[in-house]
């Protein structure tokens, strides 16, 4: 069955197996983000719920494969197309002249000078003096 967007419309009948051929088939055909097929895709939301599903599965079905890490990037690729937003459409809108922004000059304001007082010594008992400890070598 060859991959096309036609062919999506008949991915929602499908069962899971299935669609876990056809979506093993896409990915490995590399297609680009913007692809008819993937616009396609893209139509359907709970399609695009179904695939991500299936990516899941087919990253842990490559997991352990001497191709897992080829099979992972083609994975992600296909992810980043699931992903990708459409353009919005340009709107055409008339051409205006540019207008300057309006600078308004404030006056400078002299900084406040901040006086900062020493801390005070406290009124309390004086500190009890510690003797010196003298320490031996054992014998």
């Amino acid at each position: 069955m060859a991959i096309g967007p036609a062919v999506v419309e008949r991915w929602l009948e499908l069962s899971t197996q299935e669609l876990r051929v056809q979506i093993k088939q896409l990915v490995a055909a590399r297609l680009p983000g913007d692809h008819a097929v993937w616009q396609a895709v893209r139509r359907h939301p709970a399609l695009v719920a179904r695939i991500r599903s299936i990516l899941s599965g087919l990253t842990a079905e490559a997991g352990g494969s001497k191709d897992e890490a080829m099979q992972k990037v083609w994975i992600t690729t296909a992810r980043t197309a699931l992903d990708q937003q459409q353009p919005a459409p340009e709107k055409k809108a008339p051409k205006l002249a540019a207008k300057k922004p309006v600078v308004k000059e404030m006056p400078e304001e002299e900084p406040v000078p901040v006086l900062v007082e020493p801390p005070k010594p406290t009124n309390g008992a004086p500190r009890p003096v510690i003797p010196a400890m003298v320490f031996q070598e054992p014998s």
